[in-house]
């Protein structure tokens, strides 16, 4: 008899776990069928980067200058466009916890 109970509280909890890996098996393919909709990209991350003309009587250096300026600011949005997009793609690619 104790042995019969003991089955019992070893199947039944076996169960238990087997349902939430259903459940969450069911919620991950819920999400795929779903798909994923990604907000829309942003309007800064669209700008290309400014061409820096040189002006006329301009030393060749100052032209340079501006240039590097306008470089390094595209390249900062670029890397700021970079992080927003992968944080956006972590929030979507995290599974989510099943409800209680």
């Amino acid at each position: 008899m104790t042995a019969a109970l003991g089955l019992i509280a070893i199947l039944s909890g076996c169960a238990h776990d087997e349902a939430a890996r259903l459940d969450a098996s069911a919620a991950s393919m819920g999400r795929l069928a779903a798909g994923v909709h990604l907000p829309e990209w942003p309007a800064l991350c669209r700008e290309p980067m400014p061409a820096v003309v040189p002006k006329l009587g301009e030393k060749a250096r100052h032209s340079q200058s501006r240039w590097e300026v306008v470089r390094e600011q595209h390249n900062q949005r670029v890397e700021w466009c970079g992080r927003h997009y992968d944080g956006i793609a972590e929030e979507y690619a995290r599974p989510r916890a099943p409800p209680d």
